[in-house]
């Protein structure tokens, strides 16, 4: 992909994060979702976490298209670029699982009611 590219897909990721005011509670969202997968309670999509785990390691990887180590603070762009990126592409899944946690919720008071 070229630098041009992905900076433009970068741009895009980022005003959509703008305009989505609930952004950092779709974050919290997402880590209550990996903690019910790992219990158990929750099966996401194996796409969904193919993406997530990319996202997690190219974030800690060394190896980036803007390197820190030449860039400073600046090579985190691209670092936060591909967060954003995979925040978009995760948004469905913790739009599923948001229903999906509403519905045991509903259904845990509906037995606490009887």
């Amino acid at each position: 992909m070229k630098k041009t590219r992905l900076f433009k897909v970068i741009g895009a990721a980022s005003i959509e994060a703008q305009k989505d005011k609930s952004f950092f509670e779709k974050v919290k969202t997402f880590f209550a979702l990996l903690n019910d997968y790992r219990k158990g309670l929750y099966k996401p999509k194996v796409i969904n976490l193919a993406i997530a785990l990319f996202v997690l390691f190219y974030i800690i990887s060394p190896l980036d298209i803007i390197p820190e180590a030449l860039f400073g603070p600046f090579g985190l762009i691209d670092d936060f670029g591909i967060f954003m990126i995979g925040m978009k592409f995760l948004n469905k899944e913790i739009i599923r699982y948001s229903s999906w946690k509403i519905s045991q919720l509903n259904s845990i008071y509906r037995t606490i009611e009887k």
